[in-house]
């Protein structure tokens, strides 16, 4: 009886996630394997499947091997935090943030309270583009240099920059660090290996 207890106590909870109403609350959402973000106190769920997943390790890579040689800053991935604003925490698939922005050059225990300089979203089926706009313009109006929009599914990129210019890159077509990370270019079509 207490080992069937232990077991029941153990197993993952289909609860409701805690009411959230700022970027404090966040602490408190469950571990479940969700990607929870807040849009001006509005709780966003993200399930990520494979493929997105698979998407977003090609990129870590092909940027970690440049930020191996290029020592600018740090790579992060979508468990990593930006405050934006006391109700506004968005986690991009993939970040990176300057050295120099850093808080005495070193990452933060908590979240980082500023907008990474580049911030990558991998588009999944269960993603609304309303809500990705959103978080583009979020970026860009909260500092961020450089947003890559990745559609999988379309083969396409778009990219968004503090200038207000936008550009598409399909198939074979380059993403280039630009600015932020001088050097910095791969095909579209590395990331998206199949």
């Amino acid at each position: 009886m207490a080992e069937a207890q232990v077991l029941a106590t153990a197993a993952p909870s289909k609860a409701t996630p805690p009411a959230v109403r700022s970027v404090d609350d966040m602490y408190h959402v469950p571990r479940d394997g969700q990607k929870y973000e807040l849009i001006e106190g509005e709780l966003i769920v993200s399930p990520a499947g494979m493929k997105h997943e698979e998407v977003v390790a090609e990129l870590i890579v092909l940027l970690g091997i440049y930020l191996r040689s290029n020592r600018l800053g740090r790579l992060f991935m979508s468990n990593v935090g930006y405050q934006l604003a006391e109700n506004i925490l968005l986690s991009p698939d993939v970040s990176f943030v300057r050295m120099e922005r850093l808080p005495d050059g070193q990452s933060p225990e908590t979240f980082g309270q500023f907008a990474p300089d580049l911030a990558v979203e991998i588009i999944s089926p269960s993603d609304s583009m309303t809500t990705i706009e959103d978080k583009v313009e979020l970026y860009l109006k909260h500092g961020t240099q450089l947003v890559w929009v990745i559609n999988p599914k379309l083969r396409r990129a778009t990219i968004y920059r503090a200038d207000g210019s936008v550009s598409v890159v399909r198939g074979d077509g380059v993403l280039s660090g630009e600015a932020v990370l001088p050097g910095f270019a791969c095909t579209l079509a590395d990331i998206l290996q199949s």
